[in-house]
């Protein structure tokens, strides 16, 4: 199987060396989709012999000389820790029922909607005022207008928080479900989200939350920390369960990195919003 040969050469704690996916599978004079092997969103996603080594692999982006795309391979004791558990995170969870306080008007589009998307699914939170209640913003803030979009980004991070081993993502892509600015306890935060919907629980992998805010970090003050947040949505018979896990901040600090096994869950909480 792909990445066979690349497993026999790390140990626990290892991180193979940055190499082009396209020049990699033709040393090994076979064909494989790109972005089946190395995109990784969930823990079913992820190949099966990276799972049984306890290894998870990153899309890196590409180089300046070099237009493949550039991945490496992260070998350690649990691979589970590159990864959000629903079941883990929200299982004991039981949503609280939100009433809206804005009018039916403003919901009504949502209503008319025959399926639901992770965007609609943001812009439901945030037009109803679910979002502001879930995230404890400020009551005179005023409503929240998320942005999203995709881009190419460049930053670096540490797979693993233990070892110096640093990778660079380099005009790699990145989605950003959605981002705005809120105030809590009067102090200016930017909300990074992202949203996952469906009709049960599932898994995602870190990077996902972890690439846009490191994406977005360089551009902030260091007065402005990041707020990364897992949203989880599940479609019910009479509406939609929300569930939150809150991470801890990020600061814009000079040669300050940050790393995947420990991008955590402070916060978990759970609401549901009837007749959506």
């Amino acid at each position: 199987m792909i990445f066979d040969d690349l497993l026999t050469t790390l140990n626990n704690n290892q991180v193979s060396e940055p190499q082009g996916f396209q020049a990699y599978i033709k040393k090994l004079n076979t064909q494989a989709n790109t972005a089946a092997s190395i995109s990784v969103d969930s823990m079913k996603s992820l190949k099966s012999n990276l799972k049984k080594s306890n290894t998870m692999v990153l899309r890196l982006g590409s180089r300046a000389s070099d237009k493949q795309t550039y991945f490496s391979l992260v070998k350690t004791q649990n691979v589970r820790d590159f990864f959000f558990d629903d079941q883990e995170l929200f299982a004991a969870l039981k949503p609280e029922l939100f009433l809206p306080a804005v009018s039916i008007r403003s919901l009504f589009a949502f209503q008319l909607l025959p399926k639901v998307t992770e965007t609609s699914v943001v812009n439901l939170a945030c037009a109803s005022g679910l979002l502001k209640e879930a995230l404890s913003l400020d009551g005179e803030a005023s409503i929240i207008v998320p942005a999203t979009g995709q881009s190419t980004f460049t930053f670096k991070f540490k797979p693993i928080d233990d070892q110096d081993i640093v990778l660079d993502h380099n005009n790699g892509q990145v989605e950003i479900d959605a981002v705005f600015v809120g105030k809590r306890s009067g102090k200016e935060h930017l909300f990074v989200i992202e949203a996952k919907h469906g009709d049960k629980f599932d898994s995602l992998a870190k990077h996902k939350l972890l690439y846009p805010c490191l994406s977005l970090l360089e551009k902030l003050p260091a007065s402005m920390p990041i707020v990364p947040v897992y949203l989880r949505s599940i479609r019910t018979n009479n509406g939609i369960d929300f569930f939150f896990a809150e991470c801890s901040p990020f600061v814009n600090q000079q040669d300050a990195l940050y790393s995947l096994n420990t991008l955590k869950p402070c916060k978990t909480q759970a609401h549901h919003l009837a007749n959506y």
